[in-house]
């Protein structure tokens, strides 16, 4: 009998603890994708107020810690003077259990919104559009990137090279570096290149 008392709580407690995972998860990607889409507004913001060029930049590869790729980001504006897009904006950062997908994986076309919106997910994917990425050596943390990115023009718009689509597609997902067929839940982004504007997704 004692044994079974103790087993009962461990799982009520295994539960609870399990579901308290599960919110801190939702929590976490909740807060990420504000943060990331206020990062995005800004960066287009900055790009008509200073009328310059603005790039997002995602680290796609570090030589110095994996477990940057894919959760790191940044913004580079072009500077005139010396012909070349120079880091204006602090780095930025998912939290360990969150990536920006590599692929848009099947799970998004089961989401809610595309059996309502089936053009919801039609545009560019921009992790793989195979010309918009580019390399920068950081010398300060001597460490060299290559990142993939979209680019805000002065006039508010926004585009990526090899892209053709009219939206960039960007999804933030919850597990490990690498693709993932299935999860619960994302954010899917997406930037609207005629008009720069940015839409959240949420299955």
């Amino acid at each position: 009998m004692e044994m079974m008392v103790v087993l009962a709580i461990m799982s009520i407690l295994s539960a609870v603890v399990v579901g308290s995972l599960g919110t801190l998860r939702s929590t976490s990607l909740s807060v990420s994708t504000r943060e990331f889409a206020d990062f995005v507004n800004l960066c287009r913001s900055d790009a008509i107020a200073r009328h310059t060029a603005i790039r997002v930049a995602i680290v796609e590869s570090s030589s110095s810690d994996p477990d940057e790729n894919y959760r790191k980001y940044t913004a580079f504006s072009w500077n005139s003077q010396t012909r070349q897009f120079e880091q204006y904006r602090e780095w930025e950062s998912l939290p360990g259990d969150l990536v920006f997908d590599q692929s848009l994986a099947g799970f998004v076309k089961e989401s809610t919104y595309y059996q309502e919106d089936p053009s919801s997910v039609r545009g560019d994917y921009l992790m793989q559009i195979s010309d918009n990425s580019f390399d920068r050596m950081v010398t300060q943390l001597s460490t060299n990137y290559r990142f993939r990115f979209f680019e805000f023009s002065p006039s508010g718009r926004a585009s990526a090279p090899g892209g053709d689509h009219r939206n960039l597609v960007v999804v933030v997902r919850p597990g490990e570096g690498g693709t993932a067929r299935e999860v619960p839940n994302w954010s899917q982004f997406n930037i609207d290149t005629l008009t720069g504007r940015i839409r959240v997704y949420r299955p």
